[in-house]
């Protein structure tokens, strides 16, 4: 809770320097968005290795496929980083960027998601067959 609370403060010192910083040009707000967020979302990792040990014991208890929940990792960390490129590609007044980039998001979702569909169906097809 204390880390989350000085990563918030440092949200709020980031936010008011680049208020200060638009007046001299959106290249530096703009500089100290991205450098913020990479160092924020660096902190953050913190909160990341209790919820990865906890999949991985999750994951040997009830004999889950350690694939399924490695590509179910990927696709949260590709929507976490699509969230922030896509808000900060905004800050920057570049909308068609952001929503192209969310685009581009949706389909390597899909991508990594096709090992998991191909298991629903192979299960779909088991519990079909003994009907």
């Amino acid at each position: 809770m204390e880390l989350f609370i000085k990563i918030s403060a440092g949200v709020l010192i980031a936010t008011v320097l680049s208020l200060i910083l638009n007046r001299q040009g959106k290249e530096f707000t703009i500089l100290l968005t991205v450098s913020a967020c990479s160092l924020i979302l660096v902190a953050g990792l913190a909160f990341v290795e209790p919820v990865l040990t906890f999949l991985e014991q999750l994951a040997a208890m009830g004999s889950l496929n350690s694939d399924a929940i490695k590509i179910l990792i990927k696709i949260t960390g590709i929507s976490l980083i699509t969230e922030i490129v896509g808000m900060v590609c905004v800050d920057a007044g570049n909308n068609s960027l952001g929503k192209v980039l969310q685009i581009l998001s949706s389909i390597v979702i899909l991508r990594l998601s096709l090992p998991l569909m191909s298991s629903l169906m192979d299960v779909i097809k088991e519990i079909l067959g003994r009907l």
